[in-house]
């Protein structure tokens, strides 16, 4: 080794010897002047009642989330209920991971609310409560898929999760047998990637894994083998008012936070893999319904083949031609009243006038996107799904399928991925996407449903 590179050695020990003392100095770590192994201020809860509940969140489904007409996330709502029982004015303060400690010793925060388990580094210096939740390592996968060639697969060597999920702060991050690669990316980040065909399986918690099964169909969810973990807030140690209430609470409203949590996902089911439904009609040689007649009659009239009417109107409504939903949508086709009359047709009190209006309806779905998609067979799904969640809900998704890389002239694989995603407030917020949000995975699953069903009703009708 020669003099200058023993002089370049030397140097860097002695610059991160010196960025060392100023971050940590000689009694604990520095963060903006001050050392965060102690408040820095006297908070009680006297003071916090005086002034507001202070309750330190990382953007996050479960814990907290800033949509456009309300505040969601599991954790917050667990807490705005103990405010409310104390008499507190909450207010939600965002913050990364690794500041909510320096946060909290400062004063800026009262409660760190972002799930941390219950031996987490971060609670060296904190007070940690009595445990509120228990979370299981799940992970997961892209969902075999028979349409699009996909197979079951199982579990991998190496797994994706973010640096700030719970079990990536744990002491011993452990998930099995499998290894964890961490990102500071964040859980839904990952998934996101995931739900439209990219990147590998995700580490994420149980209930996690409850919200995302009921948000993207094309996932499935398995579990690890690896145990729970406590998860506890945490709070300063001279805010021991504060601390003795939040455990006084934790310990005797277990019903109620179950309550909130239920309402965030039920329980995960094992998920077969993805096709083309063909529901259960039942058939009688070559009729399909009682209203066979009037499909071919308003199927000649609009260029909409017969059995598609068919197989929307059985999807809609079971062949009842009283059905109302609790949205209003009336009749066979299940078409609400005001878009009835913008094409014209006054009442769906008659079949032949819901008929009608629904092959009106498909016919005008099918003229926004004649030119865009063309091709016939690869145009259907987009008629479809604009019949279910409407044409901007539809247009949203392909502009979004644009700006990931998807193909957005083809449904299957691309934009049906898209559209779950407008579900989430980081996606349907977007510059662009005009129309709000959309419960993407209803349609995701009502467009291969009507096309199983109407396949089946082809097979009937020509039937030799």
């Amino acid at each position: 080794m020669n003099r200058r590179s023993r002089l370049v050695i030397v140097l860097a020990v002695v610059l991160a010897t010196a960025l060392a003392y100023l971050a940590f100095g000689p009694d604990g770590p520095v963060v903006e002047g001050r050392r965060w192994d102690r408040p820095s201020v006297d908070r009680d809860l006297t003071e916090v009642i005086a002034d507001t509940f202070r309750v330190l969140v990382v953007q996050d489904p479960l814990c907290y989330e800033q949509w456009p007409e309300a505040e969601h996330g599991a954790v917050y709502e667990m807490l705005e209920r103990f405010a409310e029982q104390q008499g507190l004015v909450i207010a939600p303060r965002l913050a990364p991971v690794d500041s909510l400690v320096p946060l909290l010793q400062s004063g800026r925060g009262d409660v760190i609310a972002a799930p941390i388990p219950a031996r987490s580094p971060l609670l060296t210096y904190v007070h940690a409560s009595r445990p509120y939740w228990h979370l299981a390592p799940m992970v997961a996968l892209l969902r075999a898929d028979r349409l699009l060639g996909l197979q079951e697969a199982d579990i991998p060597d190496t797994i994706r999760s973010s640096r700030s999920s719970v079990f990536a702060q744990a002491p011993e991050p452990s998930v099995g047998a499998s290894t964890l690669v961490l990102t500071d990316r964040s859980t839904q980040e990952l998934i996101e990637e995931l739900a439209i065909g990219r990147g590998r399986a995700v580490l994420l918690t149980d209930a996690e894994a409850r919200y995302y099964a009921g948000l993207f169909p094309q996932l499935t969810f398995r579990e690890t083998g690896a145990p729970r973990l406590a998860c506890v807030f945490g709070s300063r140690t001279n805010a021991r008012a504060l601390a003795k209430e939040l455990d006084r609470w934790i310990g005797s409203d277990e019903e109620a936070r179950g309550m909130i949590l239920a309402a965030y996902g039920g329980p995960i089911r094992t998920r077969k893999a993805l096709g083309r439904s063909i529901g259960r009609p039942v058939v009688v040689g070559d009729t399909i319904s009682p209203y066979d007649s009037l499909f071919r009659h308003f199927s000649t009239r609009h260029g909409i083949p017969w059995e598609l009417l068919a197989a929307i109107a059985f999807k809609e409504s079971g062949f009842d031609s009283a059905a109302v939903s609790h949205r209003g949508a009336r009749g066979l086709m299940q078409l609400m009243p005001r878009t009835a009359r913008g094409l014209g047709v006054d009442s769906l009190h008659l079949v032949d006038a819901q008929v009608r209006a629904g092959a009106m309806f498909l016919a005008v779905l099918d003229s926004i996107w004649m030119r865009s998609v063309p091709d016939d067979e690869q145009r259907l799904p987009f008629v479809l799904a604009a019949y279910n969640a409407g044409p901007g809900h539809v247009l949203d998704a392909q502009r979004l399928a644009g700006e990931l890389g998807l193909d957005r002239r083809r449904w299957m694989g691309n934009v049906e991925r898209a559209i779950t995603l407008l579900a989430l407030p980081d996606q349907f917020t977007r510059p662009g996407i005009g129309n709000g949000r959309c419960k993407g995975n209803e349609t995701f699953l009502y467009v291969r449903d009507v096309l199983g069903i109407y396949a089946r009703f082809r097979s009937v009708s020509t039937a030799p």
